[in-house]
């Protein structure tokens, strides 16, 4: 729903004003609901490197998400940075987080996805998306600013998976996690001349986006990372393609793409093959965990001291 609201917001206010806005209050909230704020600032000193990249990926991500919907519909600007997801983080697995490897239908649902996304990418090509005709400029920067919200999306997950591997919670990452975003959107604002007017539907847009879209739905997506693999986590994202593309008919610019439609459901159909392949690996490892020789001791070792 934040997709839609967004896109269809982007066509008369500029990205960095909504991204500005919805997270100057965002952080303020998350600041501000903080117990500890002596600690915080521990926290991020001791943390830094990692929590100064998550800035830095979650800056381009929001500029590059709201950039990506003045090119192509919601649905499909979605499909095609969350589906780049997967395949970036497998190989940025192999560096940020070697201990864990991908499965093998992981690789099958990434490989499937890349071929939904040229199928995507030959539709707005031919003018078959929801938008209509595309032009070869505009199909280059969309595609451009696709790949850049990608990377930058796959490194939230992963630096937020580490800070929380090191033991920085939740509330901490949240309240640190947007400063470089803030002070970005407000500079291109002032280099593009781009401040947005304060109307009363664009404040009720802001406020929209900022609760629900922003500080309810990262502190889900938050403890969501924090409790399973960073490739999971990529792949469930794939979960809002069909929801966006539903929500789409509450956009009345846009004309329902049956291309968009296929392109979506091959999607969403990759992800959850690569999400069940992670939950049945899980499953396995539990089994065997359970059967070990030392588990069977220690579940065993009240019953002799009972005798």
């Amino acid at each position: 729903m934040k997709s839609v609201l967004e896109g269809a917001l982007v066509q008369n206010l500029s990205p960095e004003f909504l991204v500005f806005n919805s997270f100057v209050i965002a952080q303020a909230f998350y600041f501000s609901i903080l117990r500890e704020k002596r600690a915080l600032k521990d926290a991020v000193r001791r943390h830094l490197p990692n929590v100064v990249m998550l800035n830095i990926s979650s800056a381009v991500c929001w500029i590059a998400v709201l950039y990506a919907f003045t090119v192509f519909e919601p649905a499909m600007a979605n499909s095609l940075i969350n589906g780049l997801v997967p395949a970036l983080t497998i190989l940025l697995g192999l560096k940020l987080r070697p201990g864990t490897k991908a499965l093998p239908l992981e690789f099958v649902a990434a490989a499937a996805i890349l071929a939904a996304m040229g199928f995507l990418l030959s539709a707005a090509s031919r003018g078959a998306s929801a938008t209509g005709s595309v032009s070869g400029g505009e199909l280059v920067f969309g595609v451009v600013v696709c790949v850049l919200a990608s990377t930058s999306l796959a490194g939230i997950t992963y630096y937020t998976k580490r800070l929380g591997d090191a033991g920085m919670p939740v509330p901490q990452i949240l309240a640190s996690r947007f400063v470089l975003l803030i002070v970005a959107t407000f500079i291109l604002m002032l280099v593009r001349g781009s401040f947005g007017s304060y109307t009363l539907q664009s404040v009720g847009a802001i406020l929209a986006i900022s609760v629900f879209g922003v500080i309810i739905s990262l502190y889900l997506l938050q403890q969501g990372i924090m409790r399973t693999e960073p490739i999971t986590v990529s792949m469930l994202f794939g979960t809002n393609l069909v929801i966006t593309y539903v929500a789409q008919f509450l956009d009345p610019r846009l004309h329902q793409s049956q291309d968009t439609f296929i392109g979506i459901v091959i999607l969403s159909a990759a992800m959850s093959l690569g999400t069940w392949a992670r939950w049945r690996a899980g499953k396995r490892e539990r089994a065997r965990a359970e059967d070990s020789p030392a588990a069977v001791g220690e579940a065993s070792q009240p019953a002799r001291k009972r005798k």
